[in-house]
């Protein structure tokens, strides 16, 4: 099989899995409402299918090879999903399935981490402006200033745990890669189409993160927050899946 038939059956797959798990999210809702431990017990499918999405997503990026723009834009990128697959098995699989559950938040800020490590990645390869360049992006200062404020704020506690300093790192490290991808378009480095899909999958990415915001709200059982933080985490993946396809498929050097 010639390998444009091999990435367009791998894509095929991850979409019919995104409809298949997309449609029992929302079975399950109508099922069990806003209760979170019926919730929990009907979303195995679910789980092992989003894991399986970055998975193939990470296949397809790996399958790159001669087809890169260059050789650093393929490692920044294959790098990049190594680092997001490590989120998710800490995020679908650890957190959901590990017999220490009483670690699960740790795999969740565990998950976390990794993900700052991808958008670290993304905000170097979308910085660049041609096939050696080596500089340091200034924008990289704002998280790691982030970090750096959050973590003296906890060492004062400050902050009780290591949550807020985690997530607001994150969300930092986030919104300047979302910067500098919406740059993209206009630098002329990556070819047009490469350039959108960076462009359009990073967007996609934040609103992905933005209802995984939401999703953690919680209040009791059927009340209207509840009620929205389960909506706002059936879209999570709804966002996920396709900005993971389009910031896949980027790395690949298209015909004109």
């Amino acid at each position: 099989m010639e390998k444009k038939n091999l990435i367009t059956l791998l894509v095929a797959i991850v979409g019919i899995l995104m409809i298949t798990f997309f449609v029992k999210d929302w079975l399950v809702f109508y099922q069990c409402g806003a209760v979170e431990q019926c919730l929990v017990e009907n979303s195995n499918y679910q789980n092992i299918a989003k894991f399986f999405v970055t998975t193939i997503m990470t296949v397809v990026v790996f399958f790159i090879g001669e087809h890169c723009l260059c050789v650093r834009d393929r490692k920044f990128l294959q790098v990049g999903f190594a680092s997001a697959l490590l989120a998710d098995f800490c995020l679908k699989i650890l957190h959901n399935y590990s017999h220490f559950l009483e670690h699960r938040s740790d795999y969740t800020l565990l998950g976390i981490c990794f993900f700052m490590i991808t958008q670290a990645l993304f905000i170097y390869r979308h910085t660049r402006t041609s096939d050696t360049d080596n500089s340091v992006p200034k924008i990289i200062i704002i998280p790691f200033a982030v970090m750096f404020l959050t973590n003296a704020l906890h060492l004062f506690r400050i902050f009780e745990g290591p949550t807020v300093p985690i997530i607001a790192t994150y969300a930092s490290f986030l919104f300047c890669s979302l910067y500098v991808a919406c740059q993209v378009p206009k630098k002329g480095y990556f070819p047009a189409k490469n350039a959108k899909n960076i462009k359009r999958g990073m967007i996609l990415f934040v609103c992905c993160d933005i209802c995984v915001g939401i999703s953690l709200a919680t209040g009791d059982d059927h009340s209207v927050q509840e009620i929205v933080a389960t909506v706002a985490n059936n879209f999570v993946w709804y966002f996920y899946t396709p900005a993971l396809i389009l910031l896949g498929l980027s790395g690949y050097k298209r015909k004109d």
